[in-house]
């Protein structure tokens, strides 16, 4: 139904936001991994692991300008996924300015800065795919609901 469809990103936009939201939170992994842990991470040099989250992460603030004017704009106003949808918008404009931070911010603060992105981050890859989950189970629950509506009517 169309009602059940608001808000929902269509398959060309859905799949490629996806695999740079990942590629982005794989590769800031990596780095930690690599640089915080001392893994070998497959003999993948820190600076590459870098490299591929500082250029999916530029990506990723792409996905995020594509999907607020219809994805969260009409997500918010049929009042679907508020709450994970919130978390998200929080979540990617911390890692947004941390990461800013992270290169034009005060050195005394460097460290601080730092750790504040790791975790975020971290927190960052547990929201999304809990607003990928939550999101579709409202949008079932909505069809269900649309569905059930209109064959009373009929």
């Amino acid at each position: 139904s169309i009602r059940s469809r608001i808000g929902i990103l269509p398959r060309w936009q859905r799949l490629p936001s996806h695999l740079i939201l990942i590629t982005c939170a794989a590769s800031g992994l990596g780095f930690y991994a690599k640089r915080e842990l001392g893994w070998s991470m497959a003999e993948v040099p820190a600076h590459t692991w870098l490299v591929w989250h500082g250029v999916s992460a530029a990506l990723a603030l792409l996905v995020l300008g594509s999907v607020l004017p219809a994805h969260v704009r009409g997500g918010w106003h049929a009042r679907r996924n508020r709450f994970t949808g919130g978390l998200m918008l929080a979540v990617m404009a911390a890692m947004m300015a941390t990461g800013l931070l992270l290169y034009y911010g005060d050195e005394a603060w460097r460290d601080t800065v730092v750790s504040g992105h790791w975790w975020i981050g971290l927190g960052t890859v547990a929201v999304f795919p809990l607003h990928l989950v939550v999101g579709r189970w409202l949008n079932l629950r909505a069809a269900q609901r649309f569905a059930a509506a209109h064959s009373r009517s009929a």
